[in-house]
């Protein structure tokens, strides 16, 4: 009894620490531009995945050449959900995006899975009050 007892008791130590870490995490990704963070936000099941807004203000961070022998660009952009709520996204693309534009980002936390340039009308008001467009 003494052995099915410590067993149940492992088993509900070990399901919270991997509940909590679950919960947890997703505030210590956030804002964050690392690989890990990327890869940690995208196997989380607690992340959703979510629509965010930005404007196409900021210039590339950095360039490189891709493996593929292609030019791509590094951006770092403060987002905005349709709430309000602000959060930096750093994603790279292999083409430069053009100044004054909107994009809508599908992320999942700080993991950019799709990007694509969206009409003012597309954005939420509350969002364009939030993003500057120079």
């Amino acid at each position: 009894m003494k052995i099915l007892g410590k067993l149940i008791l492992g088993i509900v130590v070990l399901g919270s620490l991997i509940v909590g870490g679950a919960v947890v995490v997703p505030s210590l990704t956030k804002n964050r531009h690392s690989e890990l963070a990327m890869a940690v936000d995208n196997v989380n099941p607690l992340v959703k995945t979510e629509t965010v807004y930005a404007s196409t203000t900021a210039k590339p961070v950095s360039s490189f050449i891709g493996g593929a022998g292609e030019k791509e660009y590094r951006y770092q952009l403060v987002t905005y959900t349709a709430k309000g709520d602000a959060r930096t996204l750093a994603f790279e693309s292999q083409w430069r995006l053009k100044p004054h534009c909107y994009l809508a980002i599908t992320t999942k936390g700080q993991n950019v899975e799709s990007w694509e340039r969206v009409a003012t009308q597309k954005v939420p008001a509350s969002v364009r009050e939030n993003l500057v467009m120079s």
